[in-house]
């Protein structure tokens, strides 16, 4: 399986790919990277054209200097999030950055997860004077939930290769956890690496250990390519009608 994966690894993981992920908004957009990461990371839920139309508009309005951030959202709002919780995530980027410098020296600790754990926590307590709905769900402490937006985000600013940007140094790839998306969810249901009824924090594990084990260096190598299958194909990791239009079908290890 680790060949085909890269296989997989060497023909999706490329830029030509990522017009079909949140991480085209810091490819594509000028400004400050690990910020515009992270608010692309931090909104990428919901549908995909709704989530694209808004932090289009956002870094449009707003900018994407975190050190001259306006919060004028003008009927700026996203699903949970109130134009006014727009606008209060506005004004604590802008504080934590002027505090901090910078995401990473906020974000410290041993391991990415622990340390973006607690660097979340101080944003809850230090940055955020009143928690409305939108706030929590954006800021949501991780250990509860599979934490997919924060791993992303981690995965982004980490690993280094053509899709990630490995701005941050202080981390080894080793220590990251797979984003379980419904694709990677999916792919893990059909390969018997998690259960029908794993689900959360459980089935992360199980499916944190099995790629740990494929790739002990760099678990999470994989994931914007097997992620590929599922959005530009349709792929169910197994046997299916949108098989015949999928550019796999005749090398595919799912099947």
């Amino acid at each position: 399986m680790k060949s085909y994966f890269e296989h997989l690894y060497r023909r999706y993981n490329t830029k030509k790919f990522i017009s079909t992920d949140p991480i085209q908004f810091p490819h594509n957009t000028d400004g400050n990277r690990e910020f515009i990461a992270f608010t692309a990371a931090l909104f990428a839920y919901g549908n995909v054209k709704a989530m694209q139309k808004f932090l289009t508009a956002f870094f449009e309005r707003c900018g994407t200097d975190p050190f001259k951030l306006e919060a004028n959202p003008a009927n700026l709002k996203y699903r949970f999030q109130t134009g006014s919780d727009v606008a209060d995530y506005c004004l604590l980027m802008k504080r934590i950055y002027q505090e901090n410098g910078s995401l990473e020296q906020l974000f410290v600790g041993d391991a990415p997860m622990e340390a973006a754990a607690a660097g979340v926590k101080a944003i809850r307590d230090k940055y955020i004077s009143e928690m409305t709905q939108g706030l929590n769900f954006l800021f949501a402490l991780p250990g509860k939930s599979t934490s997919k937006r924060l791993s992303m985000y981690l995965r982004w600013m980490i690993r280094k290769d053509e899709v990630d940007f490995g701005l941050w140094k202080s981390f080894s790839p080793a220590f990251l956890y797979m984003p379980v998306d419904t694709h990677i969810q999916r792919l893990s249901l059909k390969m018997g690496i998690i259960l029908p009824g794993d689900k959360g924090v459980a089935a992360l594990n199980k499916v944190n250990a099995f790629f740990r084990e494929l790739n002990p260096y760099d678990p999470v190598k994989y994931d914007f390519a097997l992620t590929r299958l599922g959005i530009a194909f349709n792929c169910s990791y197994e046997r299916s009608q949108s098989c015949v239009r999928c550019a796999e079908n005749d090398l595919c290890a799912f099947q």
